[in-house]
């Protein structure tokens, strides 16, 4: 696996399917960013998973504002609660929530972590102050969103593999650009099927990257979250 392709790579593609025009660094870099946040926010792919710093817990403090700025989400099986002062170093998982309630009660051991407004919410709410070692530390992986590419020498954080759908993208935006009538229309991801939708060189696109996210979640499967019903019951 490897990640050699740059934007000048499909800038090169664009203007070889499109008979050799030419695009400034500006261009180049406002479409492809453009089709870089269409390409990788399209599902959870493998290559926007990073590894959260580890912080700890204080009493009778719910939130956490440790989000880290190119967080997009929790990996749902990556998400512990630790004890390192225990010489096993007992990982617990904890349960991802889309949504937490605000609470004061119960004071226990955090079971439960969702996100909300730009920080970690933990429930129960934690009755230990960790210090250097000790109850509790919060360990997590997540995925980032599509960092922003800042010059035609970037490379991708996709595979090369995953090259010919960006390219296809590229080529598409760069005849929409021209007014090329073969680019037709972007119709973006259909809210009954989910699956992109356009025609021309768009439905092209659309069609390289609906495979793209198939293959994805045959490989990693689909993201699940707990239901938020009767966490504070009984």
């Amino acid at each position: 696996m490897a990640s050699t392709k740059t934007v000048a790579n499909a800038v090169t593609r664009a203007q070889n399917e499109l008979k050799g025009i030419t695009l400034s660094d500006t261009d180049a870099l406002d479409f492809a960013n453009e089709i870089y946040q269409i390409v990788g926010t399209a599902t959870f792919f493998d290559w926007r998973q990073a590894t959260g710093t580890t912080f700890g817990t204080t009493a009778d403090t719910q939130d956490y504002a440790n989000v880290p700025s190119d967080f997009a989400a929790l990996k749902p099986d990556r998400v512990y609660i630790q004890d390192d002062a225990v010489s096993t170093n007992p990982l617990i998982p904890l349960t991802v929530f889309e949504s937490l309630p605000k609470a004061t009660q119960p004071r226990s051991r955090p079971q439960w972590i969702s996100v909300e407004n730009g920080s970690f919410r933990l429930l129960p709410v934690p009755n230990i102050t960790r210090s250097v070692s000790g109850q509790w530390a919060v360990k997590f992986e997540y995925w980032k969103r599509p960092q922003r590419l800042t010059a035609t020498t970037d490379t991708f954080e996709f595979d090369d593999v995953c090259f010919e759908t960006f390219a296809s993208g590229m080529v598409a935006r760069a005849a929409k650009f021209l007014d090329d009538a073969r680019a037709g229309t972007w119709g973006g991801r259909s809210p009954i099927t989910s699956q992109f939708q356009g025609t021309g060189m768009w439905g092209e696109f659309a069609a390289q990257l609906n495979n793209m996210v198939a293959q994805e979640s045959l490989a990693s499967g689909v993201v699940i979250y707990a239901p938020t019903e009767g966490l504070l019951r009984g």
